[in-house]
Order: structure tokens, then C-alpha cells, then sequence
């Protein structure tokens, strides 16, 4: 094997730059070492020949001056012997392992010392890194981890412990941060050796795990997060065999009480319908003080305030959570209906919409004053969200065992969204549960179940084609309200004037973008409705809603949903395919192609009487109708008039979805751009041919007499010229054929003939 020339350079470059130079050229002595990895890795005799001898002095020479600098006087060299180590060890493998020991111990020793608290970071990491690797080797693990790891958890306790009364702890969150997750790392792999540390750990991480706002500190959700992995992990350290059972379902089963103890005080103002079985005893509530609580069998820190006790309820809600999220020693009983009391009685503080005020939606204590309830009803938005967390998680540790549930957490996932519907994170917060849930739940939904669902599809499908544009706004009233003092509201003069209102509709200053992960969930919901739920047994409007949105919003994944489950009704028909749309978005897509070559698109049945174009007004006035509340504004989608009924009689377009545009592909081989939608303003270079059709096609229009055919554009290449052709239409009688009342108008055009016409004028 040759010897890399970066062995040589890095030795060279160590012993020749001065130690307060040395951290600037850490990144060049990282690349060095990564690069040194086979000469490193593998062992080397001392006597053998040929430039075997050479590596191995080189080797030692590193190893050398890296204790150098560990125990150096200088700040800087140790610094950077931390991340050498760091990096050595990473790729050495068991050759530099085996030799680590005088490193850990010099570890420890900066760990102890007045040094920066970068460097002691580093010690943590470097630590870690090597008890990490050593644990896979009985010997190594005997040698240099068995004996350092309580000096180490003894020099990390100092630096986190909590501070006096009225004294603020010195030692950066950050560095508590790396010092915790070096504890949860370890207690899984050695956990007799971290037992007897298990009662100063839960002293230091108390204040970390669920803060509220009338702590002292303000505590980072990463923080916390790595503070509820490690009391989760102490069950680890139990002792016997049904130990670490045992620990953590008693820790699971003190969640839910603390959760409802807090919950007693914090809804003091609610006289709430929920109750348990068995009943449970309610704590008792001092109407005279503000709320507070106390008492955790958790032993966490008091609060006091309305706000402070919801940061506690978040924060028992997301300890539940990460107790299903992170792995057990062992099998453990879930206390499932005990957490999904929790959800539940959250669940039934809500509105039934966002019309309705919160004081006509709940009975509440007439002895609260008007603030406290105000401040309740600001933090239940961020309540409820917590508590959909937990459910998801729920379903996702119990997957199919979780289909007893179902129907239950169905209900609370509509009651939460309808009280929280204009707000997004309420929204994002249900269609990622809906998107965990519908894979299992979904192909055993029944009828009433799809439909209670339904507000989640009209959510879901507004905030999808508010974001591509395609809502109307609705059109400013001119006149004022009766009793109103005229100039009391300032309007937007604009929209007012009448060539304007079409295009101001859409501007960005009357609709919100939403954020990348609201989108990105809103368009897998959509996939998954239509993939996962029994399309039969969905109204026809609303499939034809989800069809609508999965083509207006360019949704690949929607759209091969929607083609891979038709829509076919109780009687057996089968409605028209979005196909047609779909291989027009996505002409090069291979998928795509072989839908095309295997999937014939089927014209819409036109005797089954169902409307497949129901749009947002007509849908939300069925919801409307059955629970007796609005849960989303009345919408029109563009596109969806006169355009739609002409593509109704064309069969394939989709269910009601305006195609004025048949674009050509160009000869880059690319997918076609959303500029080149057919549902986008978009102005090619076309070629406008009355009619249609070059032959002569029928067409069922409305008042054949006096409505004249729409134009259809087809794409050209560049090089001709734009010349509009005039198109000669002709009438012909269709007496004695039974179809419609309709009358048919059959267009034809002679090229030959028009041009005979235009010579003679």
C-alpha cells in the first residue's frame, strides 16, 4: 500500500504552525485525515520493509503530537487535539481505538478545567464518539470505557447542575444540550454503569422538560426535546429482568394524571361534559387566586397563570408522544386509553366554527373573570395542536392495531379542525394525522364516516387552489349596509372599476401564500383521499372537487390517484377520467405512459342526473345544511362556467374542468411548465380556428341559434405566420334523431373554398 502523501503534509504542517494558528487550519487538518483513512485503519509491523516501516513512524508521529497538544498550555493547541481526535477516531477504526486511552483521559482533563466552553463541547463529542465505537469490543470496553465513564458523568454533572436560589446557571443551553444527549446516548449501552447517576440526572433535567412561561429561563425546544429522551431512556438502567417493563409503564401511566391535575386548573373556566371511567376525582380549584399548579408525580416545577399551564399541558402531551416515539428496553404496556382521555377532553373545548364565539360554544364558570377566559381561548389553537401530535403518534407506533380507535379519533380530528379552521397550524396539524391515518382507517370508512371527513377535503382543496390562484375573490359590495354611516371603512378604490375586478381578484395583496410544508402536506392528503378512501362511497361533488383540485394544483401524485381509482357510482357507471390532463401536464412522465397505453378515458354518463362539477358554494351549503355552521367561506373556482359545460360535451376533460388551450410539445423533451397550463392566463402563438375541428364535429350547445362556437387554439411552430382563418359553419336539420331538445349545430370548413372567398372580395 503507498503511502499518501497527506500523512507527511499533516505532520509536517502540526509541528510548523505556531499553536495559536492552529484552529485556522482545522478544516485543511480534518480533509488531511479523512484522506489518510486506509493508512490509519489498517495495522502495521514495526520491522517489516519496503516503506511498511515509514507508515507506521508516521502513524505514531500523529498519535504523538496529538497527546502533545491535549496536554499543551495552550488554549488553541487543545483545542484543535480535540477535533484531531475527534477525526482520527471516525476513521481509524479498532487500530487508533485500541491506542485511545491516554486521549479519553486527556479528555476528561480539559473536561475538568477552566477552559472555553467550545473546547469543552468538543470533549463531550469526542468522549461520546469513542465510548460510542468501543462498546462493540469486550476489551476495549473493559480497558478505557468501564473505568472513565463515571469520572465523565461526575465532570458533566458539575457543569449543568442547577444554580442556587436567585443564581443563573453559567454554563451555556447549548452545552447542556450536547451534555444530555451524551447521557441518553450512554444509558442505553451501558447501563449498569450509569444507574447510580440516575437520581442527579432527573434533578438536573427537571426544568427542561416541560417549561412554561413563568419559569425564570426561556428553554429551546431542542433542549427540551433532548431532555424528554432522557427520562425516557433511565428505564434502561433498571435492574431484573421485568425492571425496565415495569419503570417505564409506570412512567407512561404518571403522564395522563399529571396531564388531567394541570388540566383542572388550567379549564377552571369551562364547565366542561367530559368524563372518564371510571370517574376520576376532580382536584380541587380556588376560584380566588389565579391558577397554579403544584403537585407532579413527574416532579416537575410549579407553575402559575392561565399561559403557564398550557406550556405544561404542551409540554405532557409531547412527553407522551416521545414516550411511544423512542425505543423500550423491552415490550411495555401502553396506557392507549388513558392518552386518548387526554386528546378527548381537549378535544371537546372547541367551536363548532369559526363564526361561532367561544362563549356560545361552551358553558363557562360564572365566577372567571373575562380575561382569564380570554387568555384561555388564545392557547387552545396551540392546545389542540399538541394533543393531534400525540394522536398521530399514536397511530403511527400502533399502526393497524390502532383500527379500534378509529372512529373515535375520526370525530376528534373534525371537532379540533372545525374549531380551528382558520387557522393554518390547526389545518397542518390534521392533514398530517389524516395522512398517518387514512392508510389504515381508510378502505373500511363507511359512508357517514367519509362524510363527517368531508370538512377536512373542502379545507384541504381550498388552501390547494388558493395557493395556484384559481379563487375568486368575492366582489366588493357597492352599496352600504343598512344603518351604516357612510366613509366609516377605508376600500380598495381599484377593485371597484370593472376591467380590473377579474385580475384584482387574484393579486398577491388579496391572497396569502401558504408555507412550503402547509402545501406540501395539503397535496399528500389530496393523494391519499383519493387512494385510500372507497371512491363509491364519496359524494359525487366532492370527488369531483378532489379531481378539480388535483388538475388546477399540477399534483402528480393526486392525479395518478384519481386516475387509478375512478369514480364508478352505486348503479355501476363509471365517470369521466382526469387522464387527459394528466398526460398533458406531464407528456414525458413514464408512469404517465403507460396509463396512456393501457387506460382508455371514459366520456362522462349524462343519464345518472349526479352534477360531478359541484364546486366549494355548493358543497359547503350541504355542510352548512348538516352541521348547522360554516366552516368554509363560499368560493367559486375560475374556469368552471360556460368553459366547463362545453367541455362536459367533448367527454374526457375532466369533471368540469375548462381546456381551452392544446399546447405542443416543444422540442426540448421537457415536462410542460405551469406557465403552459390550459388553467393559466397564457397567450402562445396560435392559429384561432372557429369551430374547433378541421372535420366536421357535433356539439349539444344551449340556444344553438344564438350562440355563436367557442374558439379553440392550437399551437404552431414559430416559423408560421399568425394568420387567422375565417371558418364557414353550416346548419343541418337533425329531425327525426331523439337525443335532446338540444339543437345540433355541425361545423365544416372547405380551406379551398375560403380561399376562392377571399380572392373574390
Amino acid at each position: 500500500m503507498s503511502l499518501p502523501p497527506d500523512l507527511r503534509v499533516l505532520c509536517r504542517r502540526l509541528t510548523s504552525t505556531p499553536p495559536a494558528q492552529l484552529p485556522h487550519s482545522i478544516p485543511a487538518f480534518t480533509g488531511h485525515v479523512l484522506r489518510c483513512r486506509d493508512v490509519l485503519s489498517t495495522p502495521h509491523d514495526p520491522k517489516a520493509k519496503d516503506g511498511a516501516n515509514e507508515a507506521y513512524m508516521l502513524v505514531h508521529k500523529l498519535k504523538t503530537i496529538i497527546t502533545t497538544l491535549l496536554n499543551g498550555k495552550s488554549a488553541a493547541g487543545r483545542f484543535t487535539g480535540v477535533t484531531l481526535v475527534k477525526a482520527v477516531v471516525d476513521v481509524g477504526g479498532w487500530e487508533c481505538l485500541r491506542e485511545s486511552g491516554p486521549w479519553v483521559r486527556s479528555l476528561l482533563s480539559i473536561l475538568q478545567k477552566n477552559d472555553p466552553f467550545a473546547v469543552k463541547e468538543l470533549c463531550v463529542v469526542a468522549l461520546i464518539k469513542i465510548y460510542t465505537l468501543v462498546n462493540g469490543f469486550q476489551t476495549l470496553t473493559r480497558e478505557i470505557a468501564t473505568p472513565t465513564i463515571a469520572t465523565f458523568f461526575n465532570a458533566c454533572l458539575q457543569l449543568v447542575k442547577q444554580p442556587s436560589v436567585g443564581e443563573r446557571l453559567k454554563t451555556p443551553l447549548h452545552l447542556v444540550e450536547t451534555i444530555l444527549d451524551a447521557f441518553a446516548t450512554l444509558q442505553p449501552l451501558y447501563p449498569a454503569t450509569c444507574r447510580p447517576f440516575n437520581k442527579d440526572i432527573r434533578v438536573v433535567i427537571k426544568p427542561y422538560l416541560a417549561p412554561t412561561s413563568s419559569d425564570d429561563i426561556l428553554v429551546p425546544e431542542s433542549l427540551q426535546r433532548v431532555s424528554r429522551r432522557v427520562v425516557i431512556s433511565i428505564h434502561f438502567t433498571t435492574a431484573g429482568k421485568s425492571g425496565p417493563s415495569d419503570e417505564w409503564a409506570k412512567f407512561a401511566a404518571e403522564l395522563p394524571k399529571d396531564f388531567h391535575l394541570c388540566a383542572d386548573q388550567v379549564f377552571r373556566a369551562v364547565q366542561e361534559s367530559w368524563d372518564t371511567v371510571p370517574p376520576r376525582a376532580r382536584s380541587t380549584v380556588n376560584y380566588d387566586a389565579p391558577p397554579q399548579g403544584e403537585d407532579s408525580g413527574i416532579q416537575l416545577p410549579a407553575w402559575k397563570g392561565v399561559r403557564a399551564g398550557g406550556d405544561r399541558l404542551i409540554g405532557l402531551f409531547r412527553l407522551m408522544a416521545d414516550s411511544l416515539r423512542y425505543p423500550t428496553k423491552d415490550f411495555g404496556v401502553i396506557p392507549v386509553g388513558a392518552f386518548l382521555d387526554t386528546v378527548s377532553r381537549v378535544s371537546l373545548i372547541s367551536r363548532r366554527g369559526k363564526t361561532q364565539t367561544w362563549e356560545q360554544a361552551l358553558e363557562t364558570h360564572p365566577a372567571i373573570g373575562r380575561e382569564e377566559k380570554e387568555e384561555l381561548w388564545s392557547i387552545m389553537a396551540s392546545i389542540h395542536v399538541a394533543a393531534l401530535e400525540l394522536l398521530q403518534t399514536l397511530f403511527k407506533r400502533l399502526q393497524h392495531n390502532a383500527l379500534p380507535l378509529a372512529s373515535e379519533s375520526l370525530d376528534i380530528v373534525v371537532l379540533i379542525l372545525k374549531s380551528g379552521i382558520d387557522n393554518p397550524i390547526v389545518r397542518v396539524a390534521a392533514y398530517k394525522i389524516l395522512c398517518d391515518m387514512l392508510p389504515i382507517v381508510g378502505p373500511g370508512m363507511s359512508k357517514p364516516a367519509i362524510d363527517a371527513v368531508g370538512v377536512v377535503m373542502l379545507a384541504s382543496c381550498r388552501d390547494l387552489q388558493q395557493e395556484a390562484g384559481h379563487l375568486a375573490a368575492p366582489a366588493p359590495s357597492s352599496k352600504p349596509e343598512s344603518g351604516a354611516k357612510k366613509n366609516s371603512i377605508a376600500a380598495n378604490a381599484d377593485l371597484f372599476l370593472p376591467q380590473q375586478q377579474g385580475d384584482a381578484a387574484l393579486t398577491p395583496a388579496n391572497t396569502t401564500g401558504l408555507a412550503k410544508e402547509q402545501l406540501e402536506i395539503a397535496e399528500t392528503l389530496l393523494a391519499s383521499l383519493l387512494a385510500n378512501i372507497p371512491q363509491r362511497r364519496l359524494k359525487p361533488g366532492l370527488r369531483g372537487l378532489l379531481d378539480q383540485t388535483a388538475v388546477l394544483s399540477q399534483s402528480r401524485d393526486a392525479m395518478l390517484a384519481s386516475v387509478l381509482n375512478p369514480y364508478i357510482n352505486e348503479s355501476g357507471k363509471s365517470y369521466a377520467s382526469i387522464l387527459p390532463h394528466l398526460s398533458r401536464r406531464f407528456p414525458r412522465d413514464q408512469g404517465v405512459e403507460i396509463l396512456r397505453s393501457n387506460i382508455r378515458s371514459s366520456a362522462p354518463s349524462s343519464g345518472d342526473g349526479v352534477d360531478m362539477t359541484a364546486g366549494f358554494e355548493e358543497l359547503e351549503e350541504v355542510e352548512d345544511d348538516e352541521d348547522d355552521d360554516e366552516m368554509v367561506d363560499a368560493i367559486e373556482v375560475q374556469g368552471s362556467g360556460e368553459d366547463s359545460k362545453a367541455d362536459e360535451a367533448e367527454g374526457g376533460s375532466g369533471f368540469g374542468i375548462a381546456s381551452k388551450t392544446a399546447p405542443v410539445l416543444s422540442g426540448e423533451g421537457k415536462d410542460l411548465a405551469s406557465s403552459n397550463s390550459p388553467f393559466l392566463t397564457h397567450k402562445p402563438s396560435t392559429v384561432e380556428v372557429a369551430g374547433g375541428s378541421l372535420a366536421s364535429q357535433k356539439r349539444k350547445l344551449e340556444d344553438a341559434v344564438d350562440v355563436v362556437p367557442p374558439y379553440k387554439k392550437y399551437g404552431v411552430e414559430k416559423s408560421i405566420p399568425e394568420r387567422p382563418v375565417a371558418a364557414a359553419a353550416e346548419k343541418k336539420a337533425a329531425e327525426g334523431e331523439g337525443e335532446s331538445d338540444d339543437e345540433s349545430v355541425d361545423l365544416n370548413m372547405d380551406l379551398d373554398d375560403l380561399d376562392d372567398e377571399e380572392d373574390e372580395e
